[in-house]
Protein backbone atom coordinates (compact mmCIF):
# COMPACT_ATOMS: atom_id res chain seq x y z
CA UNK A 1 0.00 0.00 0.00
CA UNK A 2 2.79 2.43 0.77
CA UNK A 3 6.35 3.09 1.90
CA UNK A 4 7.44 4.68 5.18
CA UNK A 5 11.02 5.96 5.51
CA UNK A 6 12.51 6.77 8.91
CA UNK A 7 15.28 9.36 8.86
CA UNK A 8 17.80 9.73 11.67
CA UNK A 9 17.06 6.69 13.84
CA UNK A 10 20.73 6.43 14.82
CA UNK A 11 19.88 4.39 17.91
CA UNK A 12 17.78 1.82 15.97
CA UNK A 13 14.75 2.26 18.22
CA UNK A 14 11.93 2.18 15.64
CA UNK A 15 12.21 -1.46 14.48
CA UNK A 16 11.35 -2.69 17.99
CA UNK A 17 8.10 -0.73 18.21
CA UNK A 18 4.93 -2.87 17.98
CA UNK A 19 3.41 -0.04 15.93
CA UNK A 20 5.77 -0.98 13.08
CA UNK A 21 4.20 -4.43 12.96
CA UNK A 22 0.73 -2.87 12.96
CA UNK A 23 1.57 -0.73 9.94
CA UNK A 24 3.25 -3.63 8.15
CA UNK A 25 0.04 -5.60 8.58
CA UNK A 26 -1.75 -2.73 6.85
CA UNK A 27 0.56 -3.16 3.88
CA UNK A 28 3.27 -0.57 4.57
CA UNK A 29 6.97 -1.27 4.18
CA UNK A 30 9.74 0.45 6.16
CA UNK A 31 13.09 1.85 5.09
CA UNK A 32 15.69 3.52 7.31
CA UNK A 33 18.27 6.12 6.35
CA UNK A 34 20.72 8.49 8.03
CA UNK A 35 21.14 11.35 5.54
CA UNK A 36 24.09 13.69 5.90
CA UNK A 37 23.07 16.20 3.23
CA UNK A 38 20.02 17.51 1.40
CA UNK A 39 20.80 15.31 -1.59
CA UNK A 40 20.92 12.29 0.75
CA UNK A 41 17.49 13.24 2.07
CA UNK A 42 16.03 13.50 -1.43
CA UNK A 43 17.50 10.13 -2.37
CA UNK A 44 16.15 8.49 0.79
CA UNK A 45 12.63 9.88 0.35
CA UNK A 46 12.22 9.84 -3.42
CA UNK A 47 9.86 6.83 -3.29
CA UNK A 48 8.42 7.39 0.19
CA UNK A 49 4.76 8.05 0.89
CA UNK A 50 5.39 8.92 4.56
CA UNK A 51 8.53 10.20 6.27
CA UNK A 52 9.33 9.98 9.96
CA UNK A 53 11.92 12.53 11.08
CA UNK A 54 13.79 12.01 14.34
CA UNK A 55 14.20 15.53 15.70
CA UNK A 56 16.19 17.90 13.44
CA UNK A 57 18.63 15.27 12.19
CA UNK A 58 17.36 15.76 8.63
CA UNK A 59 16.41 19.19 7.32
CA UNK A 60 13.51 19.72 4.94
CA UNK A 61 13.92 23.04 3.12
CA UNK A 62 11.73 23.98 0.16
CA UNK A 63 14.09 22.70 -2.53
CA UNK A 64 14.09 19.25 -0.89
CA UNK A 65 10.32 19.12 -0.43
CA UNK A 66 9.68 20.08 -4.06
CA UNK A 67 11.68 17.04 -5.21
CA UNK A 68 9.41 14.62 -3.33
CA UNK A 69 6.17 14.31 -5.37
CA UNK A 70 5.11 11.05 -3.68
CA UNK A 71 5.38 12.34 -0.11
CA UNK A 72 2.01 12.65 1.63
CA UNK A 73 2.92 13.02 5.30
CA UNK A 74 5.75 13.87 7.68
CA UNK A 75 5.52 12.46 11.18
CA UNK A 76 7.96 14.61 13.15
CA UNK A 77 9.28 13.56 16.53
CA UNK A 78 9.37 16.31 19.13
CA UNK A 79 7.70 19.68 18.68
CA UNK A 80 10.43 21.68 16.92
CA UNK A 81 9.84 22.66 13.29
CA UNK A 82 12.62 25.18 12.60
CA UNK A 83 14.24 22.69 10.19
CA UNK A 84 11.06 22.37 8.09
CA UNK A 85 9.68 24.74 5.45
CA UNK A 86 6.09 24.60 6.64
CA UNK A 87 4.91 26.82 3.80
CA UNK A 88 6.29 24.39 1.23
CA UNK A 89 4.64 21.48 3.06
CA UNK A 90 1.26 23.20 2.89
CA UNK A 91 1.67 24.14 -0.77
CA UNK A 92 2.49 20.53 -1.63
CA UNK A 93 -0.37 19.12 0.49
CA UNK A 94 1.98 17.26 2.80
CA UNK A 95 0.48 16.65 6.23
CA UNK A 96 2.66 17.37 9.27
CA UNK A 97 2.19 15.81 12.72
CA UNK A 98 4.27 16.25 15.88
CA UNK A 99 4.75 14.05 18.92
CA UNK A 100 4.85 16.95 21.35
CA UNK A 101 7.09 17.46 24.34
CA UNK A 102 7.76 13.88 25.39
CA UNK A 103 11.35 14.67 26.37
CA UNK A 104 10.67 16.98 29.33
CA UNK A 105 11.83 14.58 32.10
CA UNK A 106 15.15 13.94 30.35
CA UNK A 107 15.81 17.64 29.71
CA UNK A 108 14.94 18.54 33.31
CA UNK A 109 17.36 15.91 34.63
CA UNK A 110 20.20 17.04 32.34
CA UNK A 111 19.58 20.66 33.33
CA UNK A 112 19.99 19.90 37.02
CA UNK A 113 23.00 17.72 36.33
CA UNK A 114 24.62 20.69 34.63
CA UNK A 115 23.57 23.09 37.38
CA UNK A 116 25.12 20.95 40.11
CA UNK A 117 28.18 20.29 37.97
CA UNK A 118 28.74 24.02 37.48
CA UNK A 119 28.02 25.04 41.06
CA UNK A 120 30.46 22.40 42.37
CA UNK A 121 32.98 22.92 39.52
CA UNK A 122 33.05 19.32 38.30
CA UNK A 123 35.09 20.02 35.17
CA UNK A 124 37.69 22.14 36.99
CA UNK A 125 38.18 19.45 39.64
CA UNK A 126 38.37 16.72 37.00
CA UNK A 127 41.04 18.62 35.09
CA UNK A 128 43.13 19.02 38.24
CA UNK A 129 42.85 15.33 39.10
CA UNK A 130 43.76 14.33 35.54
CA UNK A 131 46.93 16.39 36.04
CA UNK A 132 47.50 14.60 39.38
CA UNK A 133 46.80 17.79 41.33
CA UNK A 134 44.78 17.58 44.56
CA UNK A 135 42.89 20.89 44.75
CA UNK A 136 39.65 21.32 46.64
CA UNK A 137 37.80 24.38 45.35
CA UNK A 138 34.75 25.45 47.40
CA UNK A 139 31.47 25.26 45.53
CA UNK A 140 27.99 26.55 46.27
CA UNK A 141 24.82 24.97 47.61
CA UNK A 142 21.58 25.23 45.64
CA UNK A 143 19.33 26.10 48.55
CA UNK A 144 18.29 29.74 48.74
CA UNK A 145 19.67 30.43 45.26
CA UNK A 146 17.51 32.12 42.63
CA UNK A 147 17.06 30.25 39.36
CA UNK A 148 15.83 32.37 36.47
CA UNK A 149 13.92 30.44 33.80
CA UNK A 150 13.78 31.97 30.34
CA UNK A 151 10.47 30.66 29.06
CA UNK A 152 7.65 29.05 31.00
CA UNK A 153 6.57 25.96 29.12
CA UNK A 154 6.38 22.35 30.25
CA UNK A 155 10.10 21.99 30.91
CA UNK A 156 10.38 25.22 32.91
CA UNK A 157 7.38 24.28 35.04
CA UNK A 158 8.99 20.96 35.94
CA UNK A 159 12.33 22.63 36.64
CA UNK A 160 10.56 25.07 38.97
CA UNK A 161 9.10 22.15 40.94
CA UNK A 162 12.48 20.46 41.31
CA UNK A 163 14.09 23.78 42.23
CA UNK A 164 11.57 24.28 45.02
CA UNK A 165 12.44 20.82 46.34
CA UNK A 166 16.04 22.07 46.59
CA UNK A 167 14.70 25.13 48.47
CA UNK A 168 15.63 27.37 45.57
CA UNK A 169 13.70 30.42 44.39
CA UNK A 170 12.45 29.97 40.79
CA UNK A 171 11.46 33.03 38.76
CA UNK A 172 10.69 33.39 35.06
CA UNK A 173 10.67 35.71 32.08
CA UNK A 174 7.97 34.67 29.65
CA UNK A 175 8.35 36.03 26.11
CA UNK A 176 5.64 33.89 24.47
CA UNK A 177 2.57 31.84 25.36
CA UNK A 178 -0.51 32.52 27.44
CA UNK A 179 0.28 34.65 30.44
CA UNK A 180 -1.39 34.85 33.82
CA UNK A 181 -1.21 31.20 34.93
CA UNK A 182 2.33 31.36 36.34
CA UNK A 183 2.95 29.74 39.72
CA UNK A 184 6.25 31.56 40.21
CA UNK A 185 7.18 35.27 40.04
CA UNK A 186 7.46 36.79 36.56
CA UNK A 187 10.26 39.31 36.02
CA UNK A 188 11.47 41.46 33.18
CA UNK A 189 14.45 39.89 31.41
CA UNK A 190 17.01 42.43 32.62
CA UNK A 191 15.98 41.97 36.25
CA UNK A 192 16.05 38.18 35.92
CA UNK A 193 19.57 38.26 34.49
CA UNK A 194 20.88 40.70 37.08
CA UNK A 195 19.47 38.88 40.11
CA UNK A 196 19.57 35.15 39.27
CA UNK A 197 22.32 32.86 40.53
CA UNK A 198 21.46 30.42 37.73
CA UNK A 199 19.85 31.27 34.37
CA UNK A 200 18.40 28.38 32.36
CA UNK A 201 17.02 28.76 28.83
CA UNK A 202 13.85 26.91 27.80
CA UNK A 203 12.29 28.58 24.76
CA UNK A 204 11.84 27.50 21.18
CA UNK A 205 14.00 28.95 18.44
CA UNK A 206 11.57 31.31 16.72
CA UNK A 207 12.72 34.34 14.68
CA UNK A 208 11.90 36.89 17.37
CA UNK A 209 13.97 35.02 19.97
CA UNK A 210 17.08 34.36 17.90
CA UNK A 211 20.08 35.72 19.83
CA UNK A 212 17.74 36.74 22.66
CA UNK A 213 20.73 36.59 25.00
CA UNK A 214 22.96 38.82 22.93
CA UNK A 215 26.14 40.46 24.15
CA UNK A 216 24.30 43.31 25.87
CA UNK A 217 21.98 40.94 27.75
CA UNK A 218 24.69 38.44 28.73
CA UNK A 219 26.85 41.16 30.23
CA UNK A 220 23.95 42.01 32.56
CA UNK A 221 24.18 38.62 34.26
CA UNK A 222 25.01 38.57 37.94
CA UNK A 223 28.71 38.11 38.76
CA UNK A 224 29.40 34.55 39.84
CA UNK A 225 26.26 33.17 38.22
CA UNK A 226 25.77 30.15 35.94
CA UNK A 227 24.17 29.90 32.50
CA UNK A 228 22.53 26.69 31.25
CA UNK A 229 21.43 26.25 27.64
CA UNK A 230 19.64 23.01 26.77
CA UNK A 231 17.32 24.75 24.29
CA UNK A 232 18.95 25.94 21.04
CA UNK A 233 22.42 27.31 20.34
CA UNK A 234 21.25 30.27 18.25
CA UNK A 235 19.48 31.77 21.28
CA UNK A 236 22.73 33.11 22.74
CA UNK A 237 25.88 34.94 21.67
CA UNK A 238 28.51 32.28 22.30
CA UNK A 239 31.46 34.62 21.81
CA UNK A 240 30.17 36.96 24.52
CA UNK A 241 29.53 33.95 26.76
CA UNK A 242 33.11 32.76 26.27
CA UNK A 243 34.44 36.19 27.29
CA UNK A 244 32.39 36.08 30.48
CA UNK A 245 33.61 32.56 31.28
CA UNK A 246 37.25 33.36 30.59
CA UNK A 247 37.15 36.56 32.66
CA UNK A 248 35.60 34.75 35.62
CA UNK A 249 32.50 36.95 35.62
CA UNK A 250 30.46 33.76 35.26
CA UNK A 251 31.16 30.83 37.56
CA UNK A 252 30.35 28.39 34.80
CA UNK A 253 28.04 27.31 32.01
CA UNK A 254 26.37 24.15 30.82
CA UNK A 255 25.91 24.00 27.04
CA UNK A 256 24.05 21.21 25.23
CA UNK A 257 23.17 22.97 21.96
CA UNK A 258 25.12 24.94 19.38
CA UNK A 259 24.34 27.30 16.47
CA UNK A 260 25.69 24.72 14.00
CA UNK A 261 25.46 21.01 14.71
CA UNK A 262 27.33 18.76 14.77
CA UNK A 263 29.97 20.85 16.50
CA UNK A 264 33.19 20.51 14.49
CA UNK A 265 35.34 23.20 16.11
CA UNK A 266 35.03 23.74 19.85
CA UNK A 267 34.90 27.48 20.67
CA UNK A 268 34.92 26.69 24.42
CA UNK A 269 38.24 24.81 24.39
CA UNK A 270 39.89 27.41 26.63
CA UNK A 271 37.05 27.45 29.18
CA UNK A 272 37.70 24.91 31.97
CA UNK A 273 34.52 26.07 33.75
CA UNK A 274 32.09 24.90 31.07
CA UNK A 275 30.24 21.58 30.80
CA UNK A 276 29.67 20.57 27.18
CA UNK A 277 27.38 17.83 25.89
CA UNK A 278 26.48 17.03 22.24
CA UNK A 279 22.75 17.89 22.23
CA UNK A 280 21.75 14.96 24.46
CA UNK A 281 18.97 16.69 26.41
CA UNK A 282 16.34 14.51 24.76
CA UNK A 283 18.48 11.44 24.11
CA UNK A 284 17.47 8.78 26.57
CA UNK A 285 16.12 5.36 25.65
CA UNK A 286 12.79 6.22 27.24
CA UNK A 287 12.33 9.39 25.19
CA UNK A 288 13.39 7.74 21.94
CA UNK A 289 10.90 4.93 22.49
CA UNK A 290 8.12 7.43 23.19
CA UNK A 291 9.10 9.30 20.02
CA UNK A 292 8.86 6.09 18.00
CA UNK A 293 5.54 4.94 19.40
CA UNK A 294 3.77 8.30 19.22
CA UNK A 295 5.05 9.17 15.74
CA UNK A 296 3.81 5.81 14.47
CA UNK A 297 0.47 6.30 16.24
CA UNK A 298 0.17 9.65 14.46
CA UNK A 299 0.57 7.87 11.15
CA UNK A 300 -2.02 5.22 12.01
CA UNK A 301 -4.48 7.90 13.11
CA UNK A 302 -4.08 9.85 9.87
CA UNK A 303 -4.17 7.00 7.35
CA UNK A 304 -7.84 7.61 6.43
CA UNK A 305 -7.06 11.25 5.52
CA UNK A 306 -4.16 10.52 3.16
CA UNK A 307 -5.38 11.00 -0.40
CA UNK A 308 -2.50 9.90 -2.66
CA UNK A 309 -2.72 6.14 -2.23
Amino acid sequence: MGKITVLGDFEKVFPSSPKVRELEQKGYTFDYAEPRSDSDTVEALKNADIAILVRERAKMPRHVIEQLPNLQMISQTGSGTAHLDKGALEENNIKLTLTGGTSAPSVVELTFGMIIGCMRQFTVHRNHLMQEQWKQIPGFELQHKRIGLIGYGEISREIAKVAQAFQMEPVTWRPTGEKGDEEIPVLELDELLATSDIVSIHVRLVPELKNVLNREKLFKMKKGSVLINTARGALIDNQALIELLESGHLLGAGIDTYPEEPLTENPFKNCPNVILTPHIGYITWEVLQRFADISLENIIGNLPTLSKQ
